[in-house]
């Protein structure tokens, strides 16, 4: 089952705009807190939906793995906008997706692997009594959530799809704490200090020089979803000349094409990502997992 999770840091309504008011917690950090306890819990792919200091935000987070999803009228929208734009770009990929706002970043990676082992169409933590996030919602959700127009936003969609929500009380406080309610935020972002120690391990492929890692992988799920290298590089936060000379490293070092294209203007053409290509990055993505998992073992076994 693959899971999937979507990161509302576009406009003031959960936004960046709620850390202007703390001093010692930023956005961009928080949000790379999100990504990576994410990614700790087994979470595959991360959407960042981008607004309010987009540049800013893209620019920081662009070698996380995360994919971004502007949202080019963030001051209009509302957290149903930016929920939908997120689950309805992963709902292809993904069984199941997580929604969190950015002024949440606090919660912990046992709490999302709980919520991953728990049933139901959409899993919520509770934390004494206060319902929290993020949430996680299941694919076949998505549809009736994005085409959703009563008034009570998310939680009035999540409501309205008929699912039946699954409460999970939690011992983390951290999922019904918000950035810049109060001192509470930034004294729990200190006492859990946001710079967490924790394995970290980048797996790259090499021939006579590395052509394959973290980058490439995203590149080419998010060519496969596009159907364009200029958009997937979008989409990335990496530029088309640098997509393009990672395709060609891999391509040359492997004596294959990894990206089938056909010419076109100004847009660059259409493009998918070849067989051999496809056969390598599901190979990858199974050995990255399983190294991640290792490192955690040994990580636990030396440090603990």
């Amino acid at each position: 089952m693959r899971v999937g999770a979507v990161i509302a840091a576009a406009g003031i309504p959960g936004g960046f705009a709620a850390y202007d008011r703390t001093e010692y917690a930023n956005g961009p950090d928080m949000v790379k807190r999100m990504i990576q306890v994410f990614h700790q819990a087994g979470v595959e792919d991360v959407a960042v939906v981008t607004g309010y200091r987009a540049k800013e935000t893209e620019k920081s987070l662009s070698k996380l793995g995360a994919v971004f999803l502007r949202s080019p009228d963030y001051a209009g929208e509302q957290m149903l906008d930016y929920a939908a734009r997120g689950l309805d770009y992963l709902r292809k990929s993904c069984e199941r997706i997580f929604f969190c706002p950015a002024d949440v970043p606090l919660f912990s990676v046992q709490t999302v692997q709980a919520m991953i082992k728990t049933e139901g169409r959409a899993v919520i933590p509770v934390y004494e009594g206060r319902k929290g996030h993020p949430i996680l919602i299941g694919a076949e959700l998505v549809p009736g959530i994005c085409a959703y127009r009563g008034e009570r936003g998310l939680k009035g969609a999540v409501d309205a799809s008929g699912a039946d929500i699954s409460f999970l009380p939690v011992e983390d406080a951290g999922v019904a704490v918000r950035a810049g309610a109060d001192g509470v935020f930034e004294k729990m972002a200190v006492s859990r200090d946001i710079r967490q120690i924790y394995p970290r391990v980048k797996v790259q492929l090499v021939r006579s020089e590395p052509f394959f890692g973290p980058g490439m992988a995203t590149l080419l799920k998010q060519i496969q979803a596009l159907g364009s290298v200029r958009e997937a590089c979008e989409k990335t936060g990496m530029s088309y000349s640098k997509g393009w000379s990672l395709i060609r490293t891999a391509e040359r070092e492997l004596g294959c094409t990894i990206v089938e294209r056909s010419p076109g203007g100004i847009g660059g053409g259409a493009a998918r990502v070849s067989e051999q290509g496809l056969n390598l990055l599901n190979r990858y993505e199974q050995f990255e997992k399983e190294i991640a998992r290792i490192a955690q073992e040994k990580y636990r076994e030396i440090f603990d």
